[in-house]
């Protein structure tokens, strides 16, 4: 079953310049001081792969889920800077996963949330988590871009990783994504267009119950307006994590399970030039030996985990690029015959992960490979669906409330899962 009609594209670029390293260093310092840490680091979380023992923890603590976004993963920071009047104007950073800022224009002037109709008070001291995606309507020609929010880290100058998602999530929308829509409307009215909405437009993410699956693979995936590539379920009850948030879990089907390894490119065979001239040449058509694949084993350590598998219309797409190829980050998956492929644009390129400095850490390349080894697929989850849901309910004390499946919803269940290819065969 395909995952979503949307089209699958390159991940968009940040519509922004970028800060000069010795320019980033202050801001680097507020988001630090905001977020009360003692380093300069990406502050974001990173999930851990799925795996089988995850099935039995969606039952153990209560979990939000939403659908895996195919974008650029970003941070947004509200901050704010003294015009030239002396006044207080806004101005708006996106960070990448590799701690780079950049100015993003114009700003983002969202109303104070208790002063919603004055148009002088903005809301600044606020880091938000989320996704620039390239949507897709109907009878547009080009993508919009739009920047999904499904976390904050700090909202009002206040702090707010200490607080479990719940919390985090209802503080974002009342104060950050209420007030933007509003003023939005009060704005423009009907009259809205795309273009009113640069740089990009600010959309808070849907999250739904853990054992929402059904809906989630029949209704939500195949509508969506953008690609996507899994699911993502995160713990309700604990705080935002920096770094590896081993209560956020990242869920792809088995055909999506990739690596981002470095790529390091060998030597190109020798010819005979045969053009009067001694000795031998290198033939930069030909594919070189080795192109291997790298992960990361420790700080700036590499070690070499695979060869890439090419044929020769890959290595002309690849040499057709005219880019530099040695040393960036790119995504393969592995066959059923145990090659390591590049995972292909809708053109047939490479998806690079320039958004990323290093390569997967050899912790992560082992869940990978679990994960390939031991998938957990759409039905493993649709079969669980009802087992979560009543320990959901058990943990919100409200398990009177629970009505199990009868025996005709469950046979009327099978059937569907069959009609929708997902019955295992």
């Amino acid at each position: 079953m395909p995952t979503t009609v949307a089209p699958h594209g390159p991940p968009p670029q940040i519509p922004g310049f970028l800060i000069p390293a010795d320019e980033a260093y202050p801001l680097k310092d507020a988001v630090a001081h905001l977020l009360e840490r003692n380093n300069q680091r990406f502050p974001g979380a990173q999930p851990v792969s799925f795996a089988r023992e995850h099935v039995s923890e969606l039952q153990r603590n209560e979990y939000f889920m939403c659908e895996k976004t195919d974008g650029l993963r970003v941070l947004l920071f509200l901050h704010w800077q003294e015009g030239p009047g002396g006044n207080f104007e806004p101005v708006t950073f996106v960070i990448d996963r590799k701690n780079n800022y950049y100015n993003v224009q114009p700003p983002f002037r969202i109303p104070h949330y208790q002063h919603p109709n004055d148009p002088e008070p903005f809301l600044f001291g606020t880091i938000l988590d989320g996704e620039l995606v390239h949507d897709y309507y109907p009878g547009e020609a080009a993508p919009r871009l739009n920047y999904y929010v499904f976390d904050c880290l700090a909202i009002n100058e206040q702090n707010v990783t200490g607080r479990t998602l719940d919390k985090r999530l209802g503080r974002l929308h009342d104060w950050v994504i209420k007030p933007y829509e509003a003023n939005l409307t009060r704005t423009f009215g009907k009259n809205l267009t795309p273009n009113d909405l640069k740089p990009f437009a600010l959309k808070g993410k849907k999250t739904y119950p853990a054992y929402s699956l059904e809906d989630m693979f029949s209704n939500i995936l195949p509508n969506l307006k953008h690609g996507n590539d899994g699911l993502i379920f995160t713990c309700v009850s604990t705080p935002y994590q920096f770094g590896t948030d081993r209560h956020i879990l990242k869920w792809k089907p088995p055909h999506e399970n990739t690596i981002d390894f470095k790529l390091r490119i060998g030597d190109f065979p020798l010819i005979d030039p045969q053009d009067g001239e001694d000795g031998l040449i290198p033939d930069y058509d030909a594919i070189p030996h080795p192109v291997q694949l790298l992960i990361q084993h420790g700080e700036k350590k590499y070690q070499v985990f695979a060869d890439l598998s090419l044929t020769p219309a890959e290595w002309k797409t690849l040499k057709s690029l005219d880019q530099r190829l040695d040393g960036r980050i790119i995504e393969c998956y592995r066959t059923e015959a145990g090659q390591w492929k590049y995972k292909a644009e809708t053109d047939g390129t490479p998806r690079w992960r320039d958004d990323k400095k290093d390569a997967n850490h050899i912790s992560t390349v082992n869940s990978v490979l679990a994960s390939i080894e031991a998938p957990v697929t759409e039905m493993d989850l649709l079969g669980n669906a009802e087992n979560i849901k009543r320990e959901v309910y058990r943990l919100q004390g409200k398990l009177d409330q629970y009505r199990p499946l009868q025996d005709g919803e469950r046979d009327a269940k099978k059937r569907k899962f069959s009609d929708m290819g997902l019955d295992g065969h």
